[in-house]
């Protein structure tokens, strides 16, 4: 008996790390919505503290856009200072050139004020943008973002899983590139530069 009781723990502990595994690795991949075509980037109107804010607002320059959500306890603070150290580090005349934009995709809990309040923390001109729960979870498949809502055992009631890429498009909203949150600060340095060059 003691050996079956044995074997039957030892089952359930491979079955839940199997569990595990496959969710993990089912946040590492992109939504099912973007593996049938390849993400092309979109225009948007959203919502920021000071009124609406459309990427056309940006002619001539390029944005670089993130999505995340405030209440993020290290991803988002993490990839934020990396942006914004990735935006200070350029040369002063390509600065003017790009856009840094925080997309929230919990609107029910980032208020206009409170994402202006965080983008400020980082001292880099970020913008805070968020808009309907419906319009945001287009505009994530059109870039091949993907985020879900979790319900967590905390006062936080849920947190979001997400993605942690940035993209990098053009004022009409072309996708140029999605650089991962892997890439080091000297290659996104590299690209950006390249990228607003080109720009100017």
């Amino acid at each position: 008996m003691k050996t079956n009781r044995s074997l039957l723990y030892i089952g359930a502990l491979l079955l839940l790390s199997l569990a595990f595994f496959q969710i993990k690795s089912g946040l590492d991949q992109p939504s099912p919505s973007t593996t049938s075509g390849k993400p092309t980037g979109a225009p948007f109107t959203l919502t920021s503290q000071q009124g609406e804010v459309s990427l056309s607002d940006f002619e001539g320059q390029l944005a670089l856009i993130y999505f995340g959500y405030t209440w993020c306890p290290d991803i988002c603070p993490t990839s934020m200072i990396f942006m914004a150290k990735a935006v200070n580090y350029l040369p002063e005349n390509l600065q003017h050139q790009l856009q840094p934009i925080f997309i929230s995709v919990d609107p029910k809990r980032d208020s206009p004020a409170r994402l202006a309040d965080y983008v400020d923390f980082f001292e880099a001109g970020i913008i805070g943008l968020t808009g309907e729960e419906a319009y945001l979870a287009q505009l994530a498949k059109q870039y091949g973002a993907f985020y879900r809502y979790v319900e967590i055992d905390s006062a936080m009631g849920y947190a979001v899983d997400h993605t942690s890429d940035f993209y990098l498009v053009n004022s009409s909203g072309k996708l140029l590139a999605t650089l991962p949150h892997s890439i080091s600060g000297e290659e996104l340095q590299a690209v950006l530069s390249k990228a607003l060059e080109n720009q100017l």
